[in-house]
């Protein structure tokens, strides 16, 4: 009975091996959106202080100086490698990695009696794995697509954070953020949505474009020492909104697995 067992599994495997689909191997990368609202709300508030310092020093005869204002973070550059098995020749299944950072930074200083510094150095990076659906549902040449899938998504925020007011400023000053220096980091499970345009320059080598609709929150980051992210000072750390879109142009590649050579 095991012989006849193992003899049945290995026609199994070689009548599936026979009508297998090619498998597609695709790199690709593009602009990315990413929401990270908290985060912008934060340098808001980084904004409005350097703001209301360089307006104050302007005119303060014994401080010169001035810091620039923070860029809010969130565009950037994302790049994916992916696999899919096509089952039919209109549908696979298959999975990505990606990853996509952003960053933004300012640093100035006020001369008085002495150098006070305004550093803020935030650099964002995140990695995505990805099991996804895909289906082709118009083919005039160009094959137009679409697909959706589920993963996990691990985040890294780098995050240098200095303000040192000047001792020439004229009265207490609340709400200035904490001095920092730490990696912080956290994953959730999110999912994605989009729409593909391929065109085939031959059956095996596939040019394209993807715009993907990301969705994911993380309800806090934290460094080494479980220390949650306060970018802000308030007390409560900042959750990191994953949400936003990413435009890709993809080369793609198709990989015969038929025992036959037989072309798709």
């Amino acid at each position: 009975m095991k012989g006849l067992a193992t003899a049945l599994l290995f026609i199994g495997l070689i009548h599936l091996a026979a009508h297998a689909g090619p498998l597609e191997m695709s790199f690709g990368g593009g602009p990315s959106a990413i929401s990270l609202d908290a985060i912008n709300e934060s340098i808001g508030l980084f904004n409005a202080l350097i703001t209301h310092l360089n307006e104050t020093f302007a005119v303060h005869p014994d401080v010169t100086g001035s810091v620039d204002l923070l860029p809010a973070i969130g565009g950037g550059v994302y790049l994916q490698a992916a696999e899919r098995y096509w089952l039919t020749d209109w549908f696979a299944l298959g999975g990505h990695v990606g990853y996509s950072r952003a960053s933004t930074a300012t640093t100035g200083f006020y001369e008085g009696v002495g150098a006070s510094e305004i550093t803020v150095d935030l650099s964002f990076h995140a990695v995505g794995g990805i099991l996804a659906a895909e289906a082709t549902f118009l083919d005039f040449g160009f094959r137009l697509g679409a697909f959706g899938g589920v993963g996990y998504y691990y985040t890294i925020l780098d995050r240098k954070t200095l303000f040192e007011i000047p001792t020439e400023y004229p009265d207490v000053i609340a709400g200035v953020p904490p001095d920092a220096e730490g990696r912080y980091t956290g994953g959730t499970i999110g999912f994605e949505a989009g729409l593909s345009l391929t065109y085939p320059v031959a059956s095996w080598f596939m040019l394209g474009s993807r715009l993907t609709y990301r969705s994911a929150r993380i309800p806090q980051l934290a460094d080494s020492a479980a220390v949650v992210l306060d970018l802000d000072g308030d007390e409560v750390g900042e959750p990191i909104s994953l949400s936003g879109l990413t435009v890709q142009l993809t080369v793609s590649i198709n990989i015969d697995l038929s025992l036959d050579g037989r072309k798709e």
